[in-house]
């Protein structure tokens, strides 16, 4: 479909945006091809793409952006967002779209602010991201003069917006200082001062300072941003005037904030000084709001800097009793994620906690949730009383979270509950199966016939074969497919059938199997025998379509290799290691396991093994691949430690260790030491805890290279 957008003929801002558009592209237009014919400004939509597919739909939304009925107006860009800006990333189709917006966004008949911000979000690497963004933005850059002209419209939200569109599209400061002495809407003014702040920081210093301590609320809390944003001191009077204007209820525009609320960054950005003296400012105010603003605004600095909590939370421990109860909420969801930095109050956290068994049985999370998982984390026992009252009351189930810290008290505890209670074993046994509590074999066993799923599941993951559990474990195989479950029942019954089963359903495509040992099908050798024939034709040579079938090839080549010999899978192998991925890794982890007795069959997989190391899906597993075909750990170092974050640290520390790789302990100690946060956490909530616990994983993986020597990784065997 082709549209045809203004006067036929006449100069158009899609003509200037193709012209900055075909700057960016490669020769012919790449994947824009359809974006920039040369008979503009028609457009193939349906030779573009966006989140759904072809574009074939968007020329109509364009259109009806126009519409004089304002619902449809709305309806349309609502799409539009869907489509071509879905969730922030951009398309083929954005691109092209790009200077219809802009059309749009001078004569549409509704909506013209919106359209605007649109615009800005397009070309702001805050909102918007994707291999087509630098296109995109390029596009959106191509418009300023649409967006110049909109400064001084009539209408004062298009005036805000287009502040902010024309800074993000690259517009000189002399545009925004023209518009500046004659603005006066505040909202309007506030948003050039962060885009002078964004495109002429140290000519805006002056002016921001001075508005930062005297402007009206809006105005001040802008600029007081705009300065922390460029970098500049805050002058003194300036935390009091901050905290007076969000007193006053200002806050920043939603385009303009860097994070999921606007003030995400008020107590992030300033030195720690200045930071503290703002959240004393906040907390200390009679408005209830601007206190949850800052224990807001506490909670990300604290997920910022490690030395944040420190100086923080006995703030926000004081605020823990307020009068509000969305305050005291507030403060409890603060402490209670603020890491080990809340253990001084931990009384405090246990008297909440308490509250649990109370709750448990709804679907909100409460502060009592909060509080015991704060508990877990800190290894205070405490914690285990409200879960066993929960359970005894009859709550489905109350989980323990899986990151509770073992201690000795702890472990202690725990044994003890379960002794004098092994029905208990209901929400104690997995805990008991995380911590791999070898020492509590004989509370679990004891405890099997009370709670025989969750027992049979610890004792697995202890490693402990019971024969009484093998019921459950069978069970356990068949329900949820574990690999693991299954060589269970193969070693305690010599049952192969149930393995025999997943495997076969897995090579099937059929079934995506929980992980289990990885040795657990070199280790079945002939009982597999039956499935070979369905393994050997996985092997095609070339990597299968999805990441599940992908998995399934390898799985095959791991039976095919045991039974067959390793060179009927090297083809095979090589193609799922060169498509990358996590496939890749389940390739590379094959490789490292194959290697000491094949070194030199597989020696010709180094190079694509290689190519793996900058994959993030995969860089570990091929490292550790690599280093048991010889290469040296030296090499492997860069990839080893840029994986120790991946997989939320889940197996870079554990590869390093098992290959005494010294040489990345000076870099270890670079993560370890640092002030920010590692990005290692499976939730908002969970930030300070899973860095916490990774640098206490970091220093302990450190000591433990320096107190041994490098050893020969490879293996003595080799292949025939």
């Amino acid at each position: 479909m082709a549209i045809r957008y203004g006067p036929v003929g006449a100069p158009s801002i899609f003509h200037l945006a193709t012209a900055a558009i075909r700057e960016t592209l490669p020769v012919g237009g790449g994947r824009y091809a359809a974006a920039v014919p040369h008979d503009l400004p028609e457009v193939h939509w349906a030779g573009l793409s966006h989140a759904y597919g072809p574009a074939s739909d968007t020329a109509d939304l364009l259109r009806q952006l126009g519409a004089p009925d304002r619902e449809a107006a709305e309806a349309a860009l609502a799409e539009l967002y869907g489509s071509i800006f879905h969730q922030g990333t951009v398309y083929p189709a954005t691109v092209a779209a790009v200077p219809f917006l802009a059309e749009s966004a001078r004569t549409a008949p509704h909506g013209r602010a919106d359209l605007v911000w649109l615009l800005g979000q397009l070309a702001d690497p805050q909102h918007a991201y994707g291999e087509d963004f630098p296109a995109v933005r390029a596009a959106v850059a191509a418009c300023r003069p649409v967006l110049l002209d909109l400064l001084p419209d009539p209408d004062p939200e298009v005036r805000e917006a287009a502040a902010y569109a024309a800074a993000r599209a690259g517009a000189p400061a002399a545009a925004l200082w023209q518009r500046w002495p004659a603005e006066r809407s505040e909202p309007v003014r506030a948003s050039l001062a962060l885009g002078l702040g964004l495109t002429d920081p140290t000519g805006a210093q002056s002016t921001l300072t001075d508005q930062a301590r005297h402007g009206p609320p809006a105005l001040r809390l802008a600029a007081a941003i705009a300065l922390l944003r460029a970098g500049l001191p805050w002058p003194p009077g300036t935390v009091a005037a901050v905290a007076a204007a969000v007193d006053a209820g200002a806050t920043i525009a939603y385009w303009w904030a860097r994070g999921a609320d606007w003030s995400d960054e008020l107590l992030v950005a300033p030195a720690a000084p200045v930071a503290v003296d703002l959240l004393r400012h906040l907390l200390a105010s009679t408005r209830a709001e601007t206190r949850r603003t800052g224990l807001w605004a506490a909670a990300q600095r604290c997920d910022a800097s490690r030395s944040a909590p420190a100086e923080l939370v006995p703030l926000v421990a004081a605020v823990a009793r307020d009068p509000d109860p969305e305050v005291r909420r507030a403060a409890l969801d603060t402490l209670s994620r603020a890491g080990a930095a809340a253990g001084p109050y931990a009384d405090l956290l246990a008297e909440v906690a308490a509250g649990y068994p109370q709750v448990a049985g709804g679907r909100a999370i409460t502060v009592a949730h909060d509080a015991l998982g704060a508990l877990t984390r800190l290894g205070d026992p405490r914690w285990i009383e409200p879960v066993c009252a929960a359970a005894a009351a009859g709550h489905p189930r109350p989980r323990v979270p899986d990151r509770a810290r073992r201690t000795p008290v702890v472990l202690d505890a725990v044994r003890r509950r379960l002794a004098a209670e092994p029905a208990r074993a209901d929400v104690l046994a997995g805990v008991l199966g995380h911590w791999r509590a070898e020492a509590a074999v004989p509370e679990l066993r004891a405890a099997l016939p009370y709670a025989g799923p969750e027992v049979a599941g610890a004792l697995l993951a202890i490693g402990y074969d019971d024969p009484r559990a093998a019921p459950y474990l069978r069970a356990r195989a068949a329900q949820s497919a574990d690999l693991a479950a299954a060589a269970a029942v193969l070693r305690i019954t010599g049952d192969v059938r149930p393995l025999r089963k997943l495997v076969g359903a897995a090579l099937a495509g059929g079934l995506r199997p929980l992980p289990g040992p990885v040795t657990v099908v070199a280790d079945s050798g002939e009982a597999l025998r039956p499935l070979l024939p369905a393994a050997r034709a996985r092997l095609t040579g070339v990597p299968d379509a999805t990441y599940p079938q992908r998995e399934a090839q390898i799985l095959a080549a791991r039976v095919v290799a045991a039974l067959d010999g390793v060179p009927p899978v090297l083809a095979t192998v090589r193609a799922v290691l060169a498509a990358g991925h996590v496939p890749a890794r389940a390739a590379a982890d094959l490789v490292a396991d194959l290697a000491p007795a094949h070194r030199d069959t597989l020696a010709g997989l180094r190079p694509v093994l290689r190519d793996r190391l900058g994959d993030r899906w995969c860089r570990v597993a091929a490292a550790r691949a690599l280093a048991r075909l010889g290469v040296p750990t030296a090499d492997l170092t860069q990839a080893l430690v840029a994986g120790v974050t991946d997989y939320a640290g889940r197996f870079g520390l554990a590869t390093i260790r098992e290959l005494s790789a010294t040489e990345t302990v000076p870099l270890l100690a670079g993560l370890a030491d640092g002030d920010g946060r590692l990005d290692v956490a499976g939730s908002a909530d969970d930030v300070v805890w899973s860095d916490e616990a990774l640098v206490e994983e970091l220093h302990a993986t450190i000591a433990a290279l320096r107190d041994r020597p490098a050893r020969d990784v490879t293996g003595a065997g080799r292949s025939r």
